[in-house]
């Protein structure tokens, strides 16, 4: 192969091997729910914040993401000092579904369970966490659920 050659095929190789380049398509208006992933795949964090209150260790934080996802959560300390100590949780997260719908879920967590509402939870799923929110609240006498740190 002459030096002509060996050049022409190093300069087609390099010529592939170069990334493509990021960011919004040009034209586009700038909308955080078109950032591309990184060539690592991961979806970059556009915002966030976590406030942790050192005399309760009450906390919030939140995040969006570069895909348009969001997740916003408080805790709060209930029961101090006692053997039912715990943390009560309340929050949110939305994303959008493959298909492009957004899903957006409200929680609550606490000595009753895990309840989960929004548009897009089966209604079975529903009447489910009712019925043990239901049956919990009956048995609040026993201590729901304890720390053993």
């Amino acid at each position: 192969m002459n030096m002509f050659a060996a050049v022409a095929v190093l300069v087609s190789a390099i010529g592939t091997a170069m990334p493509a380049p990021q960011g919004p398509p040009p034209g586009r208006n700038f909308s955080p729910r078109f950032l591309p992933l990184t060539p690592q795949g991961y979806v970059p964090i556009v915002s966030s914040n976590f406030d942790l209150n050192p005399i309760d260790n009450s906390y919030n934080f939140n995040y969006v993401s570069g895909d348009g996802s969001e997740r916003h959560e408080v805790g709060v300390l209930e029961n101090p000092g006692t053997p039912v100590e715990g943390v009560a949780v309340q929050g949110s997260y939305s994303y959008a579904a493959p298909d492009g719908t957004p899903v957006t879920l409200d929680y609550v967590a606490d000595n009753f369970g895990y309840q989960p509402v929004g548009p897009n939870i089966h209604p079975a799923i529903i009447r489910a966490v009712q019925q043990q929110v239901a049956e919990a609240r009956v048995g609040a006498g026993a201590p729901p659920f304890r720390n053993n740190f």
